[in-house]
């Protein structure tokens, strides 16, 4: 039977009796920058609450929400003035000129005595989230950065066609940034004791029936070291740092070791018959994990 959808309402009162309903899709709350903090009816509550604290146009309401809420959360123009309009429509907001031919929104008396019916939700609405957020903390200039970026995008995109080496250029900078998040990320998560290894790392490899060796030449050598054993970790048993790793498989177990410009890859297999199908594994998770280069990965028998 397929699963039946809800579609939840935002029930605010009038200021004259009855009440008013706000309709929007699944009610999101999360604090993430990418999912909504408020649905739309609550969103049009919180805009007239800071259009009443003082007249703002739309930019400036924008910033503002993110910042009393830590950058936990960033509503898109896209979101803003749909709801703006909204609020001019329904007559609880005027516009009026600003500087620049900006449109600066005032409440209107009848703006004022709905949000005086709904004086706790929207006090409510202001506290949801907030500065104290843990989560956000430390990630509104990172938020703006992102938005500086999706404006450059943009800004170009609308100038027409791209030449393949203007476009080399622009994805090549976008993929160091991200390698340097990843990079960070991984740092952050073995500094915080997350992945610390169980148990020493070898010295050397242990005995096996059968194995192989490859020297993969690359730059991102203990990027994809760590890539690689945070993979195999959720089924296998993995030992790692940022240089070296131990991934012990039901064929038999990967030693790896990230040096300057190479990542060594040592596979030792519980019988010859199991070696080719080992060697295919790794070097099948490596390369989906350089996606980004081609790697030559060439196995030489021990």
């Amino acid at each position: 039977m397929e699963a039946m959808k809800t579609r939840t309402e935002t029930t605010f009162e009038e200021p004259c009796g009855g009440r008013h309903r706000h309709r929007g899709g699944h009610r999101h709350h999360h604090r993430g920058r990418h999912g909504r903090l408020f649905d739309y009816g609550e969103l049009r509550l919180l805009l007239l609450a800071m259009i009443a604290e003082r007249p703002r146009h739309g930019y400036e309401l924008i910033k503002e929400i993110e910042e009393r809420f830590g950058g936990s959360y960033s509503p898109s123009p896209g979101v803003i003035y749909p709801t703006l309009a909204w609020l001019d429509d329904m007559g609880y907001a005027t516009v009026e000129a600003a500087e620049g031919n900006r449109k600066r929104y005032r409440l209107t008396p009848e703006g004022g005595a709905f949000l005086a019916a709904n004086r706790q939700a929207a006090a409510d609405l202001q506290q949801r989230g907030g500065p104290r957020d843990e989560e956000a903390d430390g990630w509104a200039p990172v938020f703006r950065a992102m938005d500086s970026l999706k404006a450059a995008l943009r800004q170009r995109l609308r100038q027409g066609p791209l030449e393949p080496a203007a476009a080399a250029t622009i994805a090549a900078a976008i993929e160091a940034t991200a390698g340097s998040i990843e990079s960070e990320a991984m740092t952050a998560e073995a500094t915080a004791g997350r992945r610390e290894a169980a148990e020493p790392l070898p010295t050397e490899a242990p005995e096996r029936t059968a194995g192989s060796r490859a020297e993969v030449e690359t730059e991102q050598a203990s990027r994809y070291l760590q890539q690689l054993c945070k993979h195999f970790a959720h089924r296998c048993e993995v030992v790692f740092d940022a240089e070296r790793g131990r991934i012990l498989l039901p064929l038999g177990e990967c030693l790896l070791e990230a040096g300057a410009g190479r990542l060594d890859l040592t596979v030792l297999a519980s019988d010859a018959a199991a070696l080719p199908q080992l060697q295919e594994i790794v070097a099948s998770h490596l390369e989906r994990f350089a996606f980004r280069e081609t790697l030559e990965i060439a196995w030489v028998s021990q």
